[in-house]
């Protein structure tokens, strides 16, 4: 595996780490909505839900999956999507909840192109008892007296601010990864040099050409010795 796809594997799970989880509360023997919805503007598109956290790719523990207009998979007929999904809208009705429900919940929408895929996890919290509807106001918030959805934190706000947050450790990691490359070209080039050295120092060619310059500049000597002695008379 190439070291830039673990360190971008690595970053997204710090991502999803980072996210906070929408929270929804159901009650036992009605019916829990998770909301969850889409642009349409280019189409739409394939999805899932899924038991657990969002994974890398798909969803883990599948109970519904759609291609984008007709639901094609479908865990068990209390899962369903009762939305306008050609519109957009994909969230899943649990119909009769039961203790057993609670837990994470992963609505992945499928785009083109690597790790563009709108992901969504929320919480389910089941309460023993109570009564009501699930109903959308006006205001495009959800209002609960059997349902309630807490959207204290906006998950896309959430979201983009877990994706800074990834942009900014990757930037560190890449910086990190590129000190380490250059120290340890460093470190290579000056061990090569000093392994030049030692060889020279060592070569028996060098032992040679240093006797030779010795011997020349005593023959020179010897010159300027015997050119003295020629004007020396009785």
């Amino acid at each position: 595996m190439q070291p830039w796809v673990t360190i971008s594997s690595f970053i997204l799970l710090l991502t999803d780490a980072v996210v906070s989880h929408t929270q929804v509360t159901g009650v036992v023997g009605h019916s829990a909505m998770l909301p969850c919805t889409y642009s349409t503007a280019n189409g739409v598109t394939a999805m899932c839900w899924g038991r657990g956290p969002c994974p890398m790719s798909h969803c883990s523990d599948e109970v519904v999956w759609t291609d984008g207009s007709h639901v094609t998979v479908q865990k068990h007929p209390r899962y369903k999507l009762k939305g306008n999904i050609l519109g957009g809208n994909v969230s899943l009705t649990i119909e009769n909840v039961a203790q057993t429900d609670r837990g994470l919940y992963c609505c992945r929408v499928e785009h083109k192109g690597w790790f563009n895929d709108m992901k969504l996890t929320l919480s389910l919290e089941i309460k023993p008892d109570g009564n009501g509807t699930v109903t959308q106001s006006s205001d495009g918030l959800w209002h609960s007296n059997q349902t309630h959805v807490s959207l204290a934190q906006n998950p896309w706000m959430t979201t983009s601010k877990g994706l800074y947050i990834g942009i900014c450790i990757t930037a560190v990691v890449l910086l990190a990864v590129l000190v380490v490359v250059i120290t340890k070209k460093y470190l290579c080039i000056r061990n090569k040099l000093e392994q030049l050295n030692m060889v020279s120092l060592n070569d028996p060619r060098t032992g040679a050409l240093q006797s030779a310059a010795e011997v020349g500049v005593r023959a020179e000597d010897n010159i300027y010795i015997i050119e003295d002695n020629l004007y020396v008379t009785d």
